[in-house]
């Protein structure tokens, strides 16, 4: 028994006959009737009798059917499923990403993602760089966001971008009337400052400041962003971070400018080496790119450019 002599059998038993069979399947009307005779012997009973030059299916062949039938559901569902993935409709897409965007703009790009995609899955785990890459290093995940830079032998990089930090304040601070914040109205200003755990930015911002001769007082330090976020709205500083952290903030009713000067921010896609990006990881970057092309600039960098200085 094959998948040639069920679809025969199918065929005669939805049409009726052997010619009209054949027509369906657009083969001559010997070869259904070699097929059926096949899977006649295979199966060990009679499947159809010819009456007065008709055909009539035996009650095995009715009994049979139902089984028949069940197997071609399986099988249309098979290929509406095979449909789905193909066009990026089904699947399961595990993505670890950095606080700074897991905690701010990630929960808003999966929300538009997932529209018109019922049969797909995703799982959002914060981590931080490190960890997120020996996560794609072990295809722990499909996908990564990390800050840059870093170095790894078991990731392959996606695409790369650089945007630029901004200055947050609380609702109603006088910062709220600039365009832009430069750096020595930070002088003497309570600052949230963000935790060494974030080394590269800390570094950055630290060095602007000190270039600009300036003194923030830093009499609040704390590891993530968005716990960075949190300080501010609660009025006991203002802060220089991310920009999506920052977008997060204007919602909240907090004050984002740009900052001068400027302070960049890297950050990119990483999947596990040598598995190709599937369609749907491919999907979400796009859909991530056309969410922060709204919002801010989004410029495309190559990660081996990236240096802390």
């Amino acid at each position: 028994m094959n998948a040639k002599q069920l679809t025969a059998f199918r065929a005669v038993m939805l049409a009726g006959s052997m010619s009209e069979a054949s027509q369906m399947l657009y083969v001559s009307q010997p070869a259904v009737s070699r097929l059926i005779k096949d899977l006649e012997e295979s199966l060990g009973f009679t499947l159809f009798e010819r009456r007065s030059s008709r055909l009539y299916p035996t009650p095995e062949a009715h009994a049979f059917f139902v089984e028949v039938r069940r197997h071609f559901i399986g099988m249309d569902n098979l290929a509406q499923a095979a449909d789905q993935i193909r066009m990026n409709k089904r699947g399961r897409l595990r993505i670890a990403a950095m606080p700074a965007l897991a905690f701010s703009c990630l929960p808003q790009v999966i929300g538009e993602f997932m529209q018109g995609r019922e049969g797909v899955s995703i799982n959002l785990a914060p981590h931080n760089t490190v960890e997120v890459t020996n996560l794609l290093g072990a295809q722990q995940a499909d996908l990564g966001v990390i800050m840059l830079p870093v170095e790894s032998s078991e990731i392959s990089f996606g695409p790369c971008y650089e945007v630029e930090c901004r200055c947050i304040a609380p609702a109603g601070h006088p910062f709220a009337g600039q365009a832009q914040v430069d750096a020595p109205a930070l002088d003497n200003e309570a600052f949230i400052a963000i935790g060494e755990l974030n080394t590269v930015t800390r570094f950055r911002i630290d060095a602007a400041l000190k270039a600009a001769l300036v003194k923030p007082d830093q009499h609040i330090e704390t590891q993530l962003f968005i716990t960075v976020q949190a300080f501010v709205e609660q009025g006991l500083g203002v802060s220089v971070i991310d920009p999506f952290t920052a977008e997060l903030h204007a919602r909240r009713g907090g004050v984002s400018r740009p900052f001068s000067p400027s302070i960049p921010f890297y950050f990119g896609f990483i999947t596990p080496l040598n598995r190709p990006l599937t369609g749907l990881a491919q999907e979400f970057i796009t859909c991530f790119e056309q969410f922060a092309r709204q919002r801010l600039e989004l410029k495309e960098v190559d990660p081996a450019s990236v240096r802390i200085t």
